[in-house]
């Protein structure tokens, strides 16, 4: 559950290049591979952050979503185990 929280997508558009869909992809696999590395306490959060700014995730929008939905996770959690 907690992938989906923290994890991103990288969006495709119909007009994109074959290289440029190539370099999204790549930067998706990349992003990934730092969720799954992340996960396994094998990198701090930190340096899964600089995965996703490498990968040319709009930090300034990802990082209040991710807040956002941290704070509903947590009053799922604190709601469910009422």
């Amino acid at each position: 559950m907690i992938e989906s929280v923290i994890g991103v997508e990288i969006p495709l558009y119909p007009q994109m290049t074959e290289d440029e869909i190539a370099l999204r992809l790549e930067q998706e696999e990349a992003a990934h591979l730092g969720l799954m590395a992340f996960l396994k306490g094998q990198i701090t959060f930190e340096e899964y952050l600089d995965i996703l700014e490498m990968c040319e995730v709009d930090m300034d929008d990802y990082v209040p979503n991710l807040e956002s939905n941290l704070m509903l996770l947590e009053a799922f959690d604190a709601f469910v185990g009422s």
